[in-house]
């Protein structure tokens, strides 16, 4: 009898040390989740940044774009502005330092109807642009 009391001590023991600390498995598992978390918010940050600039961009593109077309339809029908070919501006953001180029193409549907094409592009990216369109009816004066 005292032979088995012995034998199962060891046993106790070695079950003590396992609820004492954490294995190098579990240690290696909670990190590779946590660095999987990480990188998951990381690529969230990246992506909603990008989707900020897009609408800031947007944002200032059709709220100088609108002044630019109401500065247009304000416009004598025969003015030199709203001559048939292609015209092109700088225009300065009051809440942005950089300056931003619009272009138009005025093309003569008939006689009394003008359409107006108004571009906007990016000063950093030239190939990113915002398009608007606005006809211009002679009788109707807008």
């Amino acid at each position: 009898m005292a032979r088995l009391w012995q034998g199962s001590r060891p046993r106790a023991r070695r079950m003590k040390m396992k609820k004492n600390g954490f294995s190098l498995i579990e240690l290696l598992i909670s990190s590779s989740l946590i660095l999987f978390l990480i990188t998951g918010a990381a690529q969230l940050l990246g992506l909603s940044l990008a989707a900020k600039k897009s609408a800031d961009f947007q944002f200032r593109a059709s709220r100088l774009a609108s002044s630019r077309l109401e500065t247009l339809k304000a416009l004598p029908h025969d003015s030199d502005e709203l001559r048939a070919g292609a015209h092109e501006e700088l225009v300065n953001d009051p809440s942005s330092p950089e300056a931003y180029r619009i272009a138009w193409q005025v093309d003569d549907v008939n006689q009394s109807l003008k359409k107006v094409v108004l571009e906007f592009f990016s000063p950093n990216k030239p190939r990113k642009k915002a398009v608007f369109c606005l006809l211009l009816y002679r009788e109707l004066e807008f």
